[in-house]
């Protein structure tokens, strides 16, 4: 289907550097799309692997392609959100994917609560993990609802800012808290809206991802400095010296 010309009800964004093995699965994906109303803003980080050659071959499904260095995804993220022209911004990583009705759904979403400033849903849950999850914004002061499966107006993202960049693995959770304090208003679809691949920055650097974790919540919910220390001692403690289960 032909996109229209004027500006679009959707933004959608993939931020990628080096990956290869996924991302072709990610561009079809938002490809074909059963809702044609949509941009698609692809950033590459200067990829070496093969990544951009893939891009290059989709190029015509692809509204605006840049490939040039930048200081790490939520620099990328906040470079394709200020050339967004949709009213709502979609960001699907390159090892991720979303359903084929997925657009049609959040849009039936926005034309049934069109105050919704940030619209989720769950992800199905890709490789040997399998299964599906789904965090509702009620539960933000202890996990971050999936990312891949959000849709943020625009007017969000002017009302409460883009992403810190300081952040390297955690800014999306620092939005969202950020978002959710200043009155955002929150839709939880209960659709599986993406399909998530575990792994990435935030398996790889554990370590500095429960760090960002525990400062924006200690940031947000206005945690003393011990306390952010009890928290992050006992997560860190929890994740990576959980007991062996013995026979007696």
């Amino acid at each position: 289907m032909p996109k229209p010309a004027s500006a679009p009800l959707f933004s959608i964004i993939t931020v990628v550097r080096n990956a290869a093995d996924t991302v072709e699965n990610c561009i079809e994906s938002v490809k074909n799309q059963s809702f044609a109303d949509f941009e698609y803003i692809v950033i590459d980080g200067l990829s070496d692997d093969g990544t951009s050659e893939i891009i290059s071959a989709h190029q015509s499904a692809i509204d605006i392609y840049v490939r040039e260095k930048d200081a790490g995804i939520y620099d990328a993220m906040n470079k394709a959100i200020a050339m967004c022209r949709g009213r709502y911004i979609g960001i699907i990583n390159a090892d991720d994917a979303y359903f084929e009705g997925t657009l049609k759904n959040v849009q039936k979403v926005i034309t049934e609560f069109p105050n919704s400033q940030i619209i989720y849903g769950g992800v199905e849950i890709l490789g040997k993990e399998g299964g599906s999850l789904l965090v509702d914004h009620s539960n933000l002061d202890r996990a971050m609802i999936a990312h891949p499966s959000c849709f943020v107006s625009a007017e969000a993202y002017r009302l409460f800012g883009a992403f810190n960049a300081a952040f390297k693995i955690a800014a999306d959770y620092d939005f969202m808290l950020r978002a959710r304090n200043a009155g955002a208003v929150f839709h939880n679809s209960g659709l599986l809206l993406a399909k998530y691949r575990p792994g990435g920055a935030s398996a790889e650097f554990r370590i500095q991802s429960i760090k960002e974790m525990i400062a924006i919540q200690g940031h947000h919910l206005g945690w003393g400095p011990f306390y952010r220390r009890y928290r992050l001692i006992r997560y860190l403690g929890a994740t990576f010296f959980k007991p062996t289960n013995r026979s007696p």
